[in-house]
């Protein structure tokens, strides 16, 4: 209850807000960011995600395994995970909480579980029950090398909720409120980029004149 009324606090803040510009640019990576590829790549593509977003399991799913094949693979792009959880939002904190308690190198194994069985949080109108969200939760952990134990401890710690919580409040700062959303070298994507497709040909005119030099 305590870490609820943190959230919504935090909500009802945001809310109340006056709207701001989005930053011009950001931090490409942090030291507590989730990575995937090679350091000294040319190229961050830094996406903001959620473990209960549809659209962020569909392109998690569906066009990242392209995009990480030509460019991830291959050590031109560096792709950075960041988390901004959406309704239902303390099932989407539970998701992320999950993720990052599994080794660093194990994260994207732990997200891709979370997406691909996303759908079984879908099964049945209004919130899913308990036991389905708990069975999401341990498929992902298990996929991710984790001990039931060490699941346990890991979401007994309140240090592991507020870390979520702190990441949601930098991802606002950041000028990010919905997601997938996505920086390439800190710089917002325009609005317009993923119109139709948020695959490899949306991605081409963004990353290839960087990896050219122009």
């Amino acid at each position: 209850m305590k870490r609820f009324s943190r959230l919504l606090l935090t909500l009802l803040i945001a809310i109340a807000a006056p709207a701001t510009a989005l930053a011009q640019t950001v931090a490409p990576v942090r030291p507590d960011d989730r990575t995937l590829g090679s350091a000294t790549a040319p190229v961050t593509l830094t996406v903001y995600l959620s473990t209960t977003c549809s659209h962020c399991a569909d392109w998690h799913n569906n066009d990242f395994p392209a995009i990480k094949a030509r460019w991830v693979d291959t050590g031109k792009v560096r792709v950075v995970f960041r988390d901004l959880p959406t309704p239902p939002q303390q099932v989407a904190i539970a998701g992320a909480v999950m993720a990052r308690c599994a080794p660093a190198e194990k994260y994207d194994v732990v997200l891709d579980s979370l997406f691909r069985e996303q759908a079984r949080l879908r099964a049945q109108p209004g919130p899913p029950p308990q036991q389905t969200v708990i069975d999401w939760l341990a498929a992902a952990g298990t996929a991710g090398g984790l001990t039931r134990d060490q699941m346990s401890a890991c979401f007994l710690n309140d240090a592991s909720f507020t870390e979520i919580e702190n990441r949601e409040r930098q991802s606002n700062a950041d000028g990010v409120h919905s997601t997938p959303s996505f920086l390439i070298n800190g710089e917002h994507a325009p609005d317009g980029a993923f119109m139709t497709s948020r695959g490899v040909d949306a991605f081409e005119p963004l990353i290839q004149p960087l990896l050219d030099g122009r």
